[in-house]
């Protein structure tokens, strides 16, 4: 599974990478929403891991500014939990949405949930938390 990994911070990013190679998926990362944009458009991806809150541009401008394939699925993550924002984001097109901190586990859980044709289990031992602070 192909997944871009959207978030200005680049250590949760970095960790969200990791966990994902490590179950044996090939994740892109993009720090903002106009590299994001460009990355989708030119990428095969399965997933896009978006977070909401972003300098410059947020999760909703790279919803409304990306043309996202049909077959790419995108799940907010986001530690800004608002029922207002999380309505906008299903309107502009994401599946669902992963409240941080998330753990190694849950991320997998979701995109198990949302492709399960295309996931690779490998091994639940060992589960890691992504930090967001």
């Amino acid at each position: 599974m192909r997944v871009l990994v959207l978030d200005n911070d680049l250590p949760v990013a970095k960790a969200v990478q990791s966990i994902l190679m490590d179950h044996g998926h090939t994740a892109d990362i993009a720090d903002n929403a106009s590299f994001g944009v460009d990355l989708v458009e030119r990428g095969d991806y399965d997933f896009v891991l978006l977070d909401y809150r972003m300098p410059e541009k947020d999760g909703a401008w790279f919803m409304k500014n990306a043309k996202v394939p049909k077959g790419t699925k995108v799940l907010l993550t986001t530690a800004f939990v608002n029922r207002k924002v999380i309505n906008e984001m299903f309107q502009l097109g994401a599946v669902g949405y992963i409240i941080k901190p998330f753990t190694e586990k849950e991320l997998l859980k979701h995109l198990k949930f949302h492709a399960p044709a295309k996931f690779n289990v490998q091994s639940d031992d060992g589960t890691q938390g992504v930090s967001t602070t």
